[in-house]
């Protein structure tokens, strides 16, 4: 009765970190997201992808259709954006249970499910939206449907596994059929299932994938031709292991340490459930009463090995695998904290997790204090309560249910003031949200917003400016664009210069001070040498 009795408020605690996600502003990569979105409506063309007006052919469509679907059922709006994403989030939440629950047990699905929706790396990327976010779904959902063929023999799973393959590659490309090809292969190659890697079956799966994935090849033929199919199946994923195409991260370390606070508060349980797994795959020591399955640590292993050689590594990258890594740490949170026979671990490991605790929980104060010291009554009202209930929390016996509860408040806490009071106050200095703003009110209702130079290019110009225009890079192309007076620039120093050479005639709106959300370091957050961290940028009207 006493776990039932605190379900609800947990749940209504999740629900209020995910709503102040749901408040900060799109920037940066999130927002150039939601403006393709925003032009697929504007152009009536849901194949052809664009940006400002140009051929988009970075990223496949999904996220961008789920996008505009939910522009056009509700109106465009960052905060719609982040529900419809998050609505098929959870829909990967659920395919993590059920893999949990096929693969093990019930309550390792359950736990594995909290584990996911409760990680930072969830809450932080529901908020700030990129297309991995939504890879982890299919991904999740087509592990889920094979590793149920497999166990059960029904015909029907395994091709909504390969729908589901085929949908992971229209979010992500071929990184889609990547994860879930290494789970299931991994596991059939380590169960010597051979007749299952030979199953003709596999021969039908290609063709069913290619015509899901076949809107997104049209579009990049039509705009770029046949470079736009390499670009697809080779440059934008091999390009960026090899280097070829982007990156220069050479550390072979960063998905360790990347994953230590994607998977917060769990790491804990995250990085001794993965060792616990390889230590009994390696000794082959499964229990009888344990199914010997592979398809978690050969999606992992597999995936991370290959992005950790890559020159180009991002937090986000990871995403899909993490649901993954937290089915293992499920497991093994459950043997270690209900059966008796690893007790010197479950007193380390509660060690540990009061010290992860305590330092997400001390982490916010110095915000609240001394850094941003402007919290609203409201916000520092939720976060002491929570504190206090975190303080409770840890005075109860040493059982999961505690680990649990005091963990979920924790990175609760920590959420809730990054979301709802630091993001918020690091935002003012985004100048792109104060030139739209600016823009909305003072604008003529048919000028458009532009920028003008590389260094002020940040895509939130347009989702946020009422009439979004091109971006313009080059004086030249400024010249060939022939924009008449009425519209606007968003420009940099340098842009402000190339105006006056070229005798542009302008009106100075707005000097604004600004450094970007994507480049936040101490010196800034520090308010005595912030100033001395910020850029100009400047808002034109042309005459």
């Amino acid at each position: 009765m006493k776990k039932q009795a605190w379900l609800l408020p947990l749940i209504l605690i999740c629900l209020l970190v995910n709503v102040s996600g749901m408040l900060t502003p799109l920037v940066v990569n999130a927002a150039k997201y939601a403006q393709v979105a925003r032009e697929i409506l504007a152009n009536h063309d849901w194949v052809n992808m664009t940006i400002a007006h140009e051929p988009y052919e970075q990223k496949p469509p999904m996220l961008f259709w789920i996008g505009a679907s939910a522009f056009w059922l509700f109106g465009k709006s960052a905060v719609i954006y982040k529900a419809a994403v998050l609505l098929f989030s959870l829909i990967g939440a659920f395919a993590t249970f059920k893999l949990g629950d096929l693969l093990y047990n019930r309550r390792t699905g359950q736990v594995a499910a909290f584990f996911w929706i409760t990680s930072l790396g969830f809450v932080h990327f529901n908020s700030d939206i990129h297309t991995d976010t939504l890879l982890a779904v299919p991904v999740m959902l087509a592990i889920w449907q094979f590793a149920a063929y497999f166990k059960l023999k029904r015909e029907l799973n395994f091709y909504l596994g390969v729908v589901f393959v085929g949908l992971a590659m229209l979010t992500k490309g071929p990184v889609g059929m990547v994860i879930p090809g290494a789970a299931v292969g991994a596991h059939l190659l380590l169960t010597k299932n051979f007749k299952g890697i030979l199953n003709y079956r596999w021969l039908l799966a290609i063709p069913l994938a290619f015509i899901i994935i076949l809107p997104a090849l049209i579009g990049l033929f039509q705009h770029f031709g046949i470079e736009g199919i390499k670009f697809y199946f080779w440059t934008n994923n091999v390009g960026r292991v090899t280097g070829s195409y982007k990156g220069t991260n050479s550390d072979p370390f960063f998905y360790i340490h990347t994953t230590l606070w994607m998977i917060a508060p769990w790491m804990g349980f995250g990085f001794v459930g993965l060792f616990m797994q390889l230590r009994e795959k390696i000794l082959r020591r499964t229990p009888a009463d344990v199914a010997n399955e592979y398809y978690t640590l050969g999606g992992i292993l597999f995936y991370l090995i290959i992005a950790s050689i890559a020159k180009q590594k991002n937090p986000h990258y990871e995403m899909a695998v993490l649901p993954l890594i937290l089915v293992i740490g499920a497991r093994w949170a459950l043997e270690i904290y209900e059966k008796s026979k690893l007790r010197m671990l479950k007193k380390i490991m509660s060690g540990i997790h009061l010290f992860i605790g305590v330092v997400l929980v001390v982490f916010v104060y110095p915000f609240l204090v001394y850094f941003f010291p402007d919290a609203k009554i409201w916000v520092w009202f939720v976060v002491v309560v929570l504190t206090g209930f975190y303080i409770y929390t840890i005075t109860w016996k040493v059982t999961l249910h505690k680990q649990l509860t005091s963990l979920f408040l924790a990175i609760s806490i920590f959420m809730f003031t990054l979301n709802a009071h630091i993001l918020p106050r690091l935002a003012v200095y985004h100048s792109p949200l104060r030139a739209c703003e600016v823009f909305n009110e003072e604008a003529k209702p048919e000028a458009e917003l532009h920028i003008f130079t590389q260094q002020a290019r940040y895509w939130g110009i347009f989702f946020y400016a009422k009439n979004y225009g091109r971006y313009l890079i080059t004086e030249e192309d400024l010249q060939n664009a022939k924009l008449p007076a009425g519209d606007w620039l968003y420009t940099s120093a340098e842009g402000l210069t190339q105006l006056d050479e070229m005798q542009v005639p302008y009106k100075l709106v707005e000097e604004m001070d600004h450094r970007s959300l994507s480049r936040i370091s101490m010196k800034f957050i520090n308010p005595k040498t912030r100033a001395s961290k910020t850029e100009k940028r400047y808002l034109v009207e042309l005459e």
